[in-house]
């Protein structure tokens, strides 16, 4: 199983260190960093399910963090971390697109139950989300299945109407192109039918395709 990854921007090295620790310590796959323009360089390289940053940082802060974290990596949660005194900027943030916030200093019990709430969360959604994909992608299968495979036969039949013509029945070559064709337009037919079929998927990851996932259809589950 994927552990989640979750990146840490707090400019004072202590509570940075402690909060690294705690995630740590429940499995949790875990980067700090002193600054949010640190933290934009990461995020630019490499995913995260979540980002815990305090909203009060040198140089860019908390708000601006977050509103380029919803451009460069849109399905990051994110979780901020602030004083008494800045609770009202707090609100702003959830306004803004916020998950949660906590006040500081952290009570790691709090701490880990937001955290495992906000992922949690986001596993759900992300399996709806794809549930609903998987389905409209089904949906617009069958819809296409019709139009596609009436071409595909008519290929097909003109097909084997060639390969019994008197100059082309004895000519190897020709017969042998035919035949990887008719193979090529039987996968064709395959893959229709799976995707008609198709109510679960199982997907893969890409590193090239970031924050995507392709339908495996050479898995079988979901198409019996």
């Amino acid at each position: 199983m994927e552990k989640k990854r979750i990146l840490v921007v707090d400019d004072e090295e202590i509570v940075r260190y402690s909060l690294v620790n705690i995630l740590k310590a429940h499995e949790y796959e875990v980067e700090g960093v002193p600054s949010a323009e640190d933290a934009l360089k990461l995020l630019y390289d490499k995913t995260f399910h979540l980002v815990l940053t305090d909203l009060i940082l040198e140089g860019m802060g908390g708000l601006e963090l977050l509103e380029n974290i919803k451009v460069i990596s849109p399905r990051t949660l994110v979780i901020v971390i602030t004083g008494y005194g800045s609770i009202k900027t707090a609100v702003t943030a959830l306004r803004l697109g916020v998950y949660d916030y906590l006040l500081k200093p952290c009570d790691e019990n709090e701490l880990i139950l937001r955290v495992h709430r906000a992922l949690e969360m986001q596993s759900f959604g992300k399996e709806q989300k794809r549930i609903q994909e998987v389905g409209a992608i089904a949906k617009t299968t069958v819809t296409l299945s019709d139009r596609i495979n009436t071409p595909l036969n008519i290929i097909l039949g003109n097909i084997e109407m060639l390969q019994i013509l008197p100059d082309l029945e004895k000519n190897q070559k020709v017969q042998n192109t035919f035949k990887v064709m008719e193979e090529q337009i039987f996968k064709i037919k395959e893959v229709m039918d799976k995707l008609a079929k198709l109510t679960t998927a199982e997907t893969r990851k890409y590193t090239a395709l970031r924050d995507y996932e392709i339908i495996d259809l050479t898995s079988t589950k979901g198409n019996e």
